[in-house]
């Protein structure tokens, strides 16, 4: 008896692209805006977006109309806007706090915060702090208690990625996609970006590393 020779190819298990980091640190204008909108539709469909604009100095009406809509059209599932000061939190449309000179002032933050930006969780070291990811668990865990569909942890302004930091991010990744969420783990240093990626993270966290210089405009 002949047997014929089966004809099916094995499908090579495709992995998910790490995100695409453009960071801005210009003043967001309509000129900016169109220019980052025009780098994104050149990207593939598939790819993950995340516009930094934690360095911007401040924005005008017309960038953040520009950056808002080309959001919408593309998904936020695909684009992630992070930016954690006044100006950023304006810009994605959450309430603006106008500082009244008879108000009290707020209490300062320090330490891990969580910031929440649309559905989405920022997990950062609080305005001028610079932290160990020792204590990330506990905030951690809060941050994926949110009804949010992804998590963003910023280890900018972090001494290091500690092995119990390695630890509690390995265990988000796992918790995150039991909970349905997706996790993005940005400005990562390239040792930390590599013990990450030995740590076998769910494949709905994606690991952005430090970006690599000046975005040109």
């Amino acid at each position: 008896m002949r047997w014929r020779r089966g004809t099916h190819r094995a499908t090579a298990v495709r992995t998910a692209p790490d995100p695409v980091v453009l960071p801005v640190d210009h003043v967001l204008t309509r000129g900016v805006a169109t220019d980052l909108t025009g780098q994104i539709e050149r990207l593939p469909t598939d790819a993950r977006v995340i516009i930094d604009l934690t360095g911007i100095a401040g924005f005008d009406t017309d960038g953040a109309t520009v950056l808002l809509d080309l959001q919408d059209r593309v998904g936020h599932d695909r684009v992630t806007i992070v930016g954690f000061r006044q100006a950023a939190a304006r810009l994605v449309g959450t309430a603006t706090v106008d500082t009244v000179a008879t108000a009290p002032a707020p209490p300062a933050e320090h330490g891990w915060v969580i910031r929440r930006l649309r559905n989405l969780a920022v997990v950062q070291p609080a305005d001028g702090d610079v932290l160990s990811t020792d204590d990330l668990e506990p905030v951690l865990t809060r941050a994926l208690a949110e009804e949010v569909a992804i998590v963003v942890v910023d280890l900018r302004n972090t001494t290091e990625l500690t092995t119990a930091g390695l630890h509690a991010l390995t265990f988000a990744s796992s918790a995150a996609a039991v909970r349905g969420q997706e996790m993005l783990v940005v400005n990562v240093d390239a040792p930390a970006a590599e013990a990450l990626r030995r740590a076998g993270l769910s494949a709905t966290t994606y690991v952005a590393p430090e970006p690599p210089g000046e975005l040109a405009y």
